[in-house]
């Protein structure tokens, strides 16, 4: 195997297919962008255990111990796929039987510093938004003045 090249490998993520989202520290991170990823943005790892421990009938202490070894990037990914595995589960169940699952529409997914870091994010992102839109209009609106002053101005040269 010695006599064989190494061959490069590039790998180029799609980034285009993430959104942005906010951690739990409020600092900017990227998620998939479905509607768990949305509900959970700015938790703290406890906090996401504390919804996958309900969601999954597993217990807190016991997820704590399945994923203390990862970081708590990783901890906050896996317990987010449990989380999607007990919706994907319960969706199935109510297509199978219509079986309604009391007190699920009760299960509020909160976090006031995560929802506050995520809601600044979107402030400033929208504010960010239309100051670019505007000085994009201001530039077009100047590109067009300059435009029709050029011929004014030959006009102008060859009247004179």
């Amino acid at each position: 195997m010695a006599d064989q090249e190494a061959k490069a490998v590039e790998i180029k993520p799609n980034l285009e297919k993430y959104v942005d989202g906010v951690s739990a520290s409020g600092k900017k991170t990227k998620n998939c962008g479905d509607p768990i990823a949305a509900a959970v943005d700015g938790f703290t790892v406890e906090e996401i255990r504390a919804v996958a421990s309900k969601m999954t009938d597993v217990t807190q202490k016991d997820l704590e111990a399945k994923y203390a070894h990862l970081n708590v990037g990783m901890q906050i990914m896996n317990l987010r796929n449990r989380i999607r595995g007990a919706v994907n589960a319960l969706d199935k169940a109510h297509e199978k039987d219509n079986a309604v699952v009391p007190g699920l529409e009760a299960l509020k997914l909160h976090c006031e510093k995560g929802r506050a870091a995520a809601n600044k994010r979107a402030d400033a992102a929208t504010k960010e938004k239309a100051a670019k839109e505007a000085e994009a209009a201001k530039k077009a609106e100047e590109k067009a003045a300059k435009a029709a002053a050029k011929p004014a101005k030959k006009k102008a040269k060859k009247a004179a």
